[in-house]
């Protein structure tokens, strides 16, 4: 009993230790300036205002845990709010071939339409040219 006690422990621990660290979230100046003036203009293509790569986009809303964003992007992902004038900022989670790569806090709502995007996606104001769009 005292050696399964001892393998299950150490099993935990090696597991622990070796995965994959989590992707931490971060804010981007720069990005959310230029989303904003999209959303003020005509639709522009997001991919045009990111510096990395990327192939999926999934957006989530202010009180989506940890733990159920990281089950849908399938990486571990660690938002914690960074302060905001924006009272209920979201989560753009960039992921490439399947991995997630950049975790960004947005000073705009998750659209209600769908959770994922493909790199096609444009952003906009929508007909009101007030609030944030996205369209394929």
């Amino acid at each position: 009993m005292t050696a399964v006690l001892v393998a299950a422990v150490t099993l935990g621990a090696a597991w622990y230790m070796l995965r994959e660290p989590a992707l931490v979230s971060t804010t981007d100046k720069a990005l959310q300036k230029k989303v904003h003036a999209a959303i003020e203009g005509d639709p522009v293509p997001l991919n045009k205002m990111t510096g990395f790569e990327w192939d999926r986009l999934q957006v989530f809303a202010h009180d989506t845990s940890d733990g159920d964003i990281s089950d849908v992007v399938g990486d571990r992902v660690e938002w914690d709010p960074a302060v905001s004038s924006y009272s209920g900022p979201s989560l753009w989670v960039f992921s490439k071939d399947g991995e997630a790569v950049r975790a960004v806090q947005m000073e705009t709502g998750a659209p209600d339409d769908k959770p994922s995007w493909s790199r096609k996606v444009k952003v906009s104001g929508g007909p009101n040219r007030n609030i944030l769009h996205f369209v394929e």
